[in-house]
């Protein structure tokens, strides 16, 4: 099957004005890339602006603080893909002289790269004959060659990366993936595809067979999202809230937060969160000298694996020996904690769902009233 030709003659015509096709480099290819897994294009355009003007090239990446970069980053999501761009980007200045590798094997090798990513970059930044089987090229080959195995099984994405590679033509491999992703983006959407604008509707075997083309790809359905319920610690000290930075290996690792602990079963919810406090290294006491709680409401933030719901509280410090000091249980790293003033939470990485946390415990408003304020 041949379908370069009508494909990149649409491409041509109907290829939206991105901000990362504009004064193209391999740089800005990356970081859009990045930015652009699992996340709409809607989205990440503003984000791309703000960050490549902050970071035109590798150098000024590599040589930020990962709290600047991951600030920039805030309310994108999956915030692995900043800090693994970040360490890309020192890796290129100090591996590669600045310059980014052009070879799918050795773009794998770093950071945050896995196999879409190299094949997107090869082929994009430099016109490698690659092919990048993302979402939208899933869908588009599935239904193109009527597929009907599940198309999250390795063995069907194989074939489909298989099949997709096949397609790429010598000339124009940039172009190509391009105009697959814009084709299941524009016409060959997951609900009633636009079958006859499509330039590749004489090819499409599934239209051809009648199928239903809203079934395809198939897919196994996913494992329910495990439900987890947290207690968030609102802790203020002199004016300044007490936040903490997710560890490797917790959810949205790298950004801040409030202290939070997971609730056991059968423990009152704010007793989880004066354990939390006390991990990060509030004063909230013992026995009958334990800190007030007040109950701030709750908040609930899906994630793709979990169906997580945060029961927020207030917590007012017992006394201690000084505005700098940590109580003796506490479990955070040093370089895990900070106070910070509620005008000043814009600099830090936070997550979409710590803003929930914090517009319940009432901190948004003081922050939005700070900025005012200040103008």
């Amino acid at each position: 099957m041949t379908i370069a030709a009508p494909l990149l003659h649409w491409f041509d015509r109907h290829r939206r004005d991105l901000p990362w096709r504009r004064q193209a480099s391999p740089y800005r290819t990356l970081v859009s890339e990045l930015m652009l897994q699992q996340t709409v294009v809607a989205t990440v355009v503003p984000y791309f602006e703000r960050f490549v003007a902050r970071f035109p090239d590798f150098a000024a990446l590599a040589a930020a603080p990962e709290d600047q970069v991951t600030a920039l980053w805030s309310g994108l999501g999956y915030y692995a893909r900043a800090r693994n761009l970040r360490r890309a980007a020192i890796a290129v200045v100090s591996e590669h002289g600045g310059a980014l590798p052009s070879d799918e094997a050795t773009l794998r090798g770093l950071p945050g790269v896995g196999p879409y990513t190299a094949a997107a970059v090869a082929a994009i930044a430099f016109d490698r004959r690659a092919f990048a089987l993302d979402g939208n090229g899933i869908r588009v080959l599935a239904r193109l060659f009527a597929m009907r195995a599940p198309a999250n099984r390795p063995a069907a994405r194989a074939e489909l990366h298989r099949l997709g590679l096949a397609l790429v033509p010598p000339a124009r491999a940039g172009d190509f993936n391009q105009a697959m992703m814009e084709l299941g983006a524009l016409l060959c959407t997951p609900r009633a595809p636009a079958c006859a604008a499509c330039p590749l509707r004489a090819r499409c075997a599934g239209l051809a067979q009648g199928l239903a083309l809203d079934d395809l790809p198939v897919k196994d359905p996913r494992p329910a999202r495990q439900p987890v319920r947290i207690a968030c610690a609102v802790i203020e000290r002199r004016g300044r809230l007490l936040l903490v930075r997710r560890q490797p290996g917790e959810l949205l690792a790298g950004t801040w937060a409030l202290p939070s602990a997971v609730i056991a079963d059968g423990e009152p919810a704010d007793a989880a969160a004066r354990r939390a406090a006390r991990a990060g290294g509030a004063h909230v006491g013992a026995g009958a000298h334990t800190a007030a709680v007040i109950a701030r409401g709750n908040v609930r933030h899906v994630f793709t694996h979990r169906d997580l719901t945060a029961e927020i509280f207030t917590i007012v410090e017992t006394s201690h020996s000084g505005g700098g000091s940590r109580a003796a249980d506490a479990a955070a790293p040093l370089d895990a904690v900070r106070w910070v003033a509620p005008g000043d939470l814009s600099q830090l990485g936070i997550s979409s769902f710590t803003r929930k946390t914090l517009d319940a415990a009432g901190i948004g408003a003081r922050k939005r009233d700070s900025r005012q304020k200040s103008a």
